[in-house]
């Protein structure tokens, strides 16, 4: 589109956009323009393109937020199920459904995310049901969405009590802090119940990608980081360096991971 051409380096003949510490909980924003949001077309997406001969290393974080929301609730479950090398969504989606884990379908799987990303944050039944509409086109009734509720939380009790004393705590402090030490004043805002939750787990996950990117060291690798779009870093390389700069960044994305846990 016109936005985007507009942006187009007479110099390189590229896009090179501007990023910054941009929001509440502490992820990067990009502007001129945003390409961390770029419409999802299949035309539109061709045109993240390498250089003619390069190619991309694309890597992100699997399930950063959950993986947060586990180590920052302490939730045995959430935890055992990480360190045993589990499918958290398939693991949510048995404990819901009273199933085993290997009799799950893609269905099944799919309701479970939305329990998943739309618990995290401490969502009621009506916004449960209207977030797996809208988000993962999985129609809940409200009954649905409470029963979901009730049996997700009691397959993840630290987690929910890590919730409620986050909450409390975010009240009574008018602020709220991240894994990282970041602190956040939330005095005032209607939706403190729900930033006060977001901000940790969201604001963990962005400081492990900022840790990452201290540590990433691409210059002898002939390499440059092009995109960065929240938990997924995008290196452009040359082919034969590929499987080196792939070892590199997941080297810096570990190391990134462990510097804020």
């Amino acid at each position: 589109g016109d936005g985007y051409a507009k942006h187009i380096s007479p110099v390189t003949g590229r896009i090179h956009a501007s990023f910054l510490m941009g929001t509440a909980a502490g992820r990067l924003s990009c502007h001129s323009p945003n390409i961390q949001n770029p419409p999802r077309g299949a035309e539109f997406r061709a045109l993240f393109a390498p250089k003619p001969g390069r190619c991309l290393v694309v890597a992100d974080y699997s399930q950063i937020e959950l993986r947060v929301a586990a180590l920052v609730s302490g939730d045995a479950a959430m935890l055992a199920a990480y360190e045993a090398g589990q499918d958290l969504h398939r693991k949510t989606a048995a404990a819901v459904l009273g199933i085993e884990p290997e009799q799950v379908t893609k269905g099944q799987r799919q309701m479970a995310k939305v329990l998943n990303f739309g618990l995290l944050y401490g969502s009621g039944a009506k916004e449960l049901q209207a977030y797996a509409k809208a988000s993962y086109g999985v129609d809940l009734s409200l009954g649905e969405a409470d029963k979901a509720r009730t049996a997700f939380f009691k397959a993840y009790p630290e987690l929910s009590k890590w919730q409620a004393e986050t909450r409390r705590g975010a009240e009574r402090a008018g602020q709220v802090r991240t894994p990282g030490g970041r602190v956040r004043a939330l005095e005032g805002q209607r939706a403190l119940a729900t930033e006060s939750l977001n901000t940790p787990i969201q604001g963990g996950a962005a400081e492990c990608l900022l840790a990452a990117l201290a540590a990433l060291e691409l210059d002898s690798l002939g390499a440059a980081l092009v995109n960065v779009v929240h938990d997924e870093l995008v290196v452009e390389c040359d082919p034969d360096q590929a499987e080196a700069v792939a070892a590199e960044v997941e080297r810096a994305m570990v190391a990134g991971f462990l510097a804020i846990f």
